[in-house]
């Protein structure tokens, strides 16, 4: 009897040792992700695709020689003659140039396949102005115009803080001439020197009678500047250095440009002078070449 209850009780023990091992046994879990999930993924860059640069603008003045061809004109830039292909439109712009006529223009240049140092120059813009060559009124391209005058001469200017010499050719305007530098032209259809860059630097130019009154044209250039601004009158002191011939100097600015209205009188004759400089980058220098030019006015005879 004692033989059977101690074979139970070792039988009991065996399966309630089996029991707990089952119960401490977790089944395992699988947590192999299949080849390639959630690994990193290599970001490929992207290639953009590329733009052509928009070509340079360049500005140029020069003497009109004609046509070469159907697409190419011929300038004179510096004595060296130059051509350019034509650009859209621009056939019949030189349709009514003529031999021998002053120009200014704007042009881009483009890179010759094969021929690293080689540019073709595309014409963009042309127009006719008034230079120191001569008129057909003035006789041949030889004679100065004005008659007596050189058809360039050299100034002494200041510019960025520094003086600089610099030659300037003649320019025929309406019973007047005067010195006009590179960076501008005179367009003699609207009495106007202006900068070949931006035309909206400018000075308008007008020849008085010899009976003119200053204080009238005191009155009138107040009311002409009113719009702009406070109107100042610049007394000598104040007066640009380059403009020493100035019966008159009023001048109004704004937020966005400065007006004056100048009365230049020596001993060939008088003008008004309206004088229009937007706020920007070249107004410096315009102002510096403008006003050497003006005190070259002299009224034809």
């Amino acid at each position: 009897m004692k033989k059977n209850n101690t074979f139970s009780i070792i039988l009991l023990t065996v399966v309630a040792v089996l029991a707990l091992s089952a119960c401490g046994t977790k089944p395992q879990t699988n947590n192999t992700a299949p080849q390639g999930a959630n690994q990193p993924q290599t970001q490929q860059p992207q290639v953009k695709p590329e733009t052509d640069a928009e070509p340079e603008v360049k500005q140029g003045t020069g003497v009109y020689n004609g046509a070469a061809d159907p697409h190419t004109v011929e300038i004179e830039v510096n004595g060296e003659a130059q051509s350019f292909q034509l650009g859209d439109g621009l056939d019949k712009v030189v349709a009514g140039l003529e031999e021998g006529d002053s120009v200014s223009f704007e042009y881009s240049e483009k890179a010759v396949e094969g021929d690293a140092t080689a540019k073709q120059l595309i014409l963009t813009k042309i127009q006719k102005t008034e230079a120191a060559t001569g008129s057909k009124e003035n006789g041949s391209s030889s004679q100065a115009v004005g008659g007596e005058r050189s058809k360039t001469q050299a100034f002494e200017l200041t510019l960025e803080g520094k003086k600089e010499t610099q030659t300037a050719t003649l320019a025929q305007g309406e019973g007047y001439s005067l010195y006009v530098f590179d960076p501008m032209s005179l367009f003699p259809d609207q009495n106007r020197v202006a900068l070949a860059v931006d035309d909206h630097y400018y000075a308008e130019i007008t020849k008085l009678p010899s009976d003119f009154n200053l204080d009238e044209l005191q009155n009138e250039g107040e009311k002409d500047l009113a719009s702009i601004g406070k109107v100042q009158k610049l007394d000598k002191a104040a007066v640009p250095q380059e403009l020493s011939s100035s019966r008159l100097f009023l001048q109004a600015s704004g937020s966005k440009i400065t007006q004056q209205y100048i009365v230049v009188e020596n001993t060939t004759g008088a003008f008004i002078v309206k004088v229009n400089i937007p706020q920007g980058e070249p107004a410096e220098g315009f102002e510096s070449f403008i006003y050497t030019s003006l005190e070259s006015l002299q009224a034809n005879k």
